[in-house]
């Protein structure tokens, strides 16, 4: 199965979407009608209970995504979301997080992760990088504020890493061994052997309860936005309200069946 984009492309692979950024011309830098593609496609995903998980990547070598294409959106006439929320913080809508997307993805970095391109990095569960990746913030170069990717990668690393990227700018590029060392990525690998190891990842994940692994997913995330007590308080609650569900007990039977466990299919609506 596949979906028709013109900034995106959209295929499914077993249990896996596989989302590629489709703008390599322009360093796959995110225009007016990718940030119009992006929540129909994670939406996409949400829905399909024979997707577990996502895999997301940018088209050609040079780069997972250079942030927004400035002169395409000064060119359109609504550049980003709907009439009620563009220019807001709630037009937002470019990460499976943006798009309450529970099911987990993985961030195949290609290339080069900057300014705006980095919400994808911030945002995903799993990140490998090529070997020649590299992962820099331009904002403060042309006089704008990075005010939003740092804060969603301090939630990852160190401060001290991220007021790096954030105040040096592009006159430092931090490599992939370097993303590896600090722990902003977890995994660098041979530039043709990038997607195929996030596919091969995928598919270890999606081996596992679909319902499971998004609660899981949900809970912590969620937990980075509460003190430790209402986190674990939270975490308690996604227990609860997965408590019954079909899987649990699928789980059970099939391990002391000594059998693969059918799950249930998920499909996730908000």
């Amino acid at each position: 199965m596949s979906m028709s984009f013109e900034t995106l492309l959209y295929e499914k692979r077993d249990r896996t979407a596989l989302i590629t950024l489709n703008r390599p011309d322009r360093m796959n830098a995110i225009n007016a009608t990718m940030s119009r593609e992006l929540p129909l496609a994670w939406a996409a995903a949400k829905r399909d209970p024979n997707v577990s998980v996502i895999v997301l990547t940018g088209a050609g070598e040079r780069a997972l995504c250079t942030g927004f294409d400035v002169a395409d959106i000064a060119s359109e006439q609504a550049a980003v979301g709907e009439d009620d929320d563009a220019g807001t913080y709630a037009s937002l809508k470019l990460t499976s997080i943006h798009n309450r997307c529970w099911k987990p993805v993985i961030t195949a970095v290609n290339g080069m992760a900057c300014a705006g391109g980095l919400h994808f990095v911030a945002d995903s569960d799993l990140v490998i990088a090529s070997e020649h990746a590299t992962f820099f913030d331009s904002h403060v170069g042309v006089g704008l504020v990075a005010g939003l990717e740092p804060i969603g990668l301090a939630r990852r690393i160190a401060v001290e890493h991220v007021l790096r990227m954030a105040l040096v700018g592009t006159k430092e590029r931090m490599s992939a061994a370097r993303a590896f060392e600090i722990g902003l990525v977890g995994e660098v690998v041979a530039k043709d052997e990038l997607l195929p190891r996030a596919l091969e990842l995928a598919t270890l994940v999606a081996a596992n309860s679909p319902s499971a692994i998004a609660a899981t997913k949900r809970a912590i995330w969620e937990s980075l936005d509460r003190d430790m007590t209402a986190a674990l308080e939270h975490g308690w609650s996604v227990i609860a309200q997965y408590r019954g569900h079909p899987d649990a007990a699928e789980g059970a039977q099939a391990f002391a069946q000594r059998r693969s466990p059918a799950w249930a299919p998920l499909v996730l609506d908000d």
